[in-house]
């Protein structure tokens, strides 16, 4: 389970944006990488960020263990890594897998 959302970019100190746009990916593995347990709970979800630049992104897995600047390019209708895995677009969304309680997914408290 993975949903990919991209927000503007934040604003710096002195008032002004980068040009580039923040890339946030929240995901869900499962008990031992497989996702047959549903719905996950709140604290079961994965949150991955980087910056986005044209069709590429650097995302930062350092929280999942993986690389800090995992470089993903947006191809063929799905983002695609450098180890040929690649996340397609599920028509009409997985609503079965979201948590259960969705009112407080945003908030990071």
């Amino acid at each position: 389970l993975r949903q990919v959302k991209v927000v503007g970019p934040p604003l710096r100190p002195d008032g002004t944006r980068s040009q580039y746009p923040i890339v946030e990916v929240k995901g869900y593995d499962g008990s031992g990488g497989m996702c047959t347990d549903r719905p996950p709970s709140r604290n079961d979800i994965w949150t991955v960020s980087g910056q986005l630049r044209g069709n590429q992104a650097t995302l930062d897995f350092s929280s999942k263990g993986g690389p800090s600047n995992l470089m993903a390019t947006y191809q063929d209708g799905g983002i695609v890594f450098p180890d040929g895995n690649k996340w397609t677009k599920v028509p009409r969304g997985t609503p079965g897998r979201l948590p259960a309680d969705m009112s407080t997914l945003k908030s990071e408290s």
